[in-house]
């Protein structure tokens, strides 16, 4: 069987603690022939851990398209896991003909995912076929099953709680490379003056800092997960009715609720970030005429941690049946995996692309708008998330 080969741009921790270990565990089926960073040392370092040859190692999405252009390295696949909106290095990859499993968040405004939709409508490539973005929960069998069984029930309420500890609390466990010292603020410049550019679009220049980060760090960098689950299971978000922000220290908590887009159904959203909380929980509840639907999602970076589905029905003589399910053998991240496999033979597997980005982008936005407005700020009149 020909291995897919895939490069992997952005050497952080999700690429350490997840993607390379499962490309590496999966070697039968994919080869890793590229690297790309910034740092020159942290690609060295993975190099030499991945097996990578020293001509596959780039500091940039464009050297990487132009060694393709030349004909000096062959890719099928990129997995995208940079820091920050990926919109422009997918347009990039998608270019050069590859198939790109982008991190989230996509992008951080509507302008920005117009932009690649106006690429590939001009160059005929339809996105589907090309772009999935690294919405893991999608792949989760657990989640697939919610699906069917949402599928059935009529709602009432629905419900996510996200306990989120400090960070390196969740990644101590994967022994990730030191801090490297040759990344310089001149090399970051522009590329943070591209977030800035792509934020100030989506909230406004004037957008307070800490409303600020709550968009991009929490809202389009954790809640947004939860978006997107809600979006497969359950048709999305509508309505965000109500916000508040509290805590002593940033990105502090986040209630959020409103009512889903295809019924009247309420959801809530409850989003902390405490320090010292001693593990990382989200926990979503789905409330129907007859029992209950939940799912709970453990540690994210630790793979095969099974997520449970618990089922409460009702029975017969005032009784109820509470069942658990859990895949251990099946891994989200590794299905993305394979989906990203079954696109190079140029099949459609199911899973997010720009389209729903657009949806999920539209659904932050109005949450950042309730936010602000719930602390006394109205978004500038031009800004994307104001309308």
């Amino acid at each position: 069987m020909t291995r897919v080969r895939v490069a992997v741009v952005g050497l952080g921790a999700i690429s350490q603690s997840v993607h390379l270990p499962l490309l590496q565990r999966n070697a039968h089926r994919f080869e890793t022939v590229a690297l790309v960073d910034l740092s020159r040392e942290r690609t060295a370092d993975m190099a030499a851990r991945y097996g990578v040859a020293s001509d596959g190692c780039f500091p940039s999405v464009d050297a990487l398209v132009a060694a393709i252009a030349d004909g000096r390295i062959d890719v099928d696949v990129a997995i995208l896991a940079t820091t920050g909106s990926h919109a422009g290095d997918t347009q990039r990859l998608v270019g050069a003909g590859l198939r790109v499993l982008a991190e989230k968040p996509l992008a951080y405004s509507l302008a920005e995912l117009q932009a690649l939709e106006d690429y590939a409508a001009e160059a005929g490539i339809d996105l589907r076929d090309r772009v999935r973005v690294g919405y893991m929960k999608e792949y989760d069998l657990a989640s697939v099953r919610a699906r069917e069984l949402l599928a059935d029930v009529r709602l009432r309420a629905v419900s996510v709680e996200v306990m989120h500890p400090l960070d390196g609390a969740q990644l101590e466990f994967t022994r990730l490379a030191p801090p490297v010292s040759d990344v310089t603020g001149d090399m970051l410049a522009p590329l943070l003056e591209g977030t800035d550019r792509a934020v100030d679009g989506a909230v406004g220049a004037s957008l307070p800092k800490d409303l600020r980060t709550l968009y991009t760090n929490v809202v389009l960098g954790s809640i947004v997960h939860d978006i997107g689950l809600l979006r497969m299971l359950v048709g999305g978000l509508g309505e965000v009715q109500h916000a508040e922000h509290w805590g002593e220290k940033m990105p502090g908590s986040v209630h959020l609720r409103g009512t889903l887009a295809t019924e009247r159904t309420p959801w809530t959203i409850d989003w902390h970030y405490i320090d010292g909380y001693p593990d990382y929980r989200e926990t979503v509840t789905f409330h129907h005429e007859t029992g209950s639907i939940q799912l709970v999602f453990g540690v994210p970076y630790v793979t095969n941690l099974p997520t449970v589905l618990r089922v409460q029905e009702a029975r017969e003589g005032l009784g109820s049946a509470v069942t658990e399910t859990r895949w251990m053998q099946q891994e989200a991240f590794e299905n993305e995996l394979f989906a990203l496999e079954a696109m190079v033979r140029g099949e459609r597997p199911q899973g997010a692309s720009v389209a729903e980005s657009i949806e999920d982008v539209r659904a932050g936005q109005r949450m950042i708008r309730a936010i602000a407005s719930s602390t006394g700020v109205e978004l500038e009149s031009g800004a994307e998330a104001s309308q």
